[in-house]
């Protein structure tokens, strides 16, 4: 069966649902969470599972929206951190593997006589 993609209602209208309808804004965010999952590749599909599992118990361990969003906002720049560490060390590797440019090219030398141009 074809689903149809769910349309992300505009800042306006989800600060509106925020405020008069939070379980329909909570509904919609699991939704549209399921369905980028769903057209996640299989490869992919387990590691967003577990990234979900993840910000649920932040979530829920968090005293208040506020402190969600920091702990949520701080698991963000980690995940960064990790990431620049990773293309650091990457790049350290590869200059590793990369020839020294202080190795000098090496070539012997042919010497050639000059020879008469008469006539």
């Amino acid at each position: 069966m074809a689903r149809h993609a769910l349309r992300l209602p505009s800042f306006d209208e989800m600060k509106t649902m925020a405020q008069e309808q939070p379980e329909a804004l909570e509904d919609l965010r699991i939704r549209l969470t399921e369905e980028v999952i769903e057209k996640a590749s299989e490869a992919s599909k387990r590691r967003l599972r577990g990234l979900v599992f993840v910000i649920e118990a932040e979530r829920r361990r968090a005293r208040n929206p506020l402190q969600a969003c920091i702990r949520l906002s701080k698991l963000m720049l980690d995940s960064a951190v990790e990431l620049q560490a990773s293309l650091n060390q990457l790049k350290c590797n590869e200059r590793a593997r990369a020839p020294t440019s202080t190795t000098q090219p090496s070539a012997r030398v042919l010497t050639f006589q000059r020879g008469r141009t008469g006539a």
